[in-house]
């Protein structure tokens, strides 16, 4: 995509975007950077935010992530951003009860939408034409094909969004 394209397809992005999402989303943003951790309450709102679509789903990983004590959560995930190795913070963030490696994602994208960006099954299929999860090692590839794409210095989550929402149109990928 051209720097047009992106701005097209983020706009289109931005104009469907539940406002509870958003919310969730510009508060974790606030908070994140600023703390260098994560909450088990903030953590529950992360997985509200990715798995809004998947009731049955998003319920069972919000229990599985309410059954740890936050300080643990909290040092988990201050553990992760120590480290400058998407790969390695993945894998500890991922050590939650509750959180996979999209949710990870999520996660490092709220704490740095710089250099960060979400990973999931459908980026995969986007950016490398599979139609499959996203395994833990291909995520710096994610990072690095999504800046090699980035025709006019757009932040990562920009970009993101943008090859995200030509997806779902493409697609007919449904709603939040």
């Amino acid at each position: 995509m051209d720097a047009d394209e992106i701005r097209y397809w983020s706009d289109c992005y931005d104009e469907v975007y539940d406002g509870d999402l958003r919310e969730i989303e510009d508060r974790l943003n606030d908070a994140l950077p600023e703390r260098g951790y994560i909450t088990r309450d903030q953590l529950e709102d992360v997985v509200r935010w990715k798995l809004n679509g998947q009731k049955g789903r998003r319920d069972l990983n919000i229990e599985k992530v309410n059954a740890v004590p936050d300080e643990f959560v909290r040092r988990v995930s201050e553990a992760a951003f120590l480290v400058d190795d998407p790969t390695l913070r993945l894998k500890t963030l991922q050590s939650i009860p509750g959180i996979g490696g999209a949710t990870a994602t999520v996660i490092l994208r709220f704490y740095d939408p710089e250099n960060y960006a979400i990973g999931d099954r459908y980026i995969v299929h986007e950016l490398f034409g599979e139609d499959r999860g996203m395994r833990v090692t291909d995520y710096p590839k994610i990072l690095k094909e999504l800046r090699d794409r980035n025709p006019g210095g757009f932040d990562l989550r920009t970009v993101e969004k943008a090859y995200y929402q030509r997806y779902r149109d493409e697609h007919g990928v449904g709603d939040w």
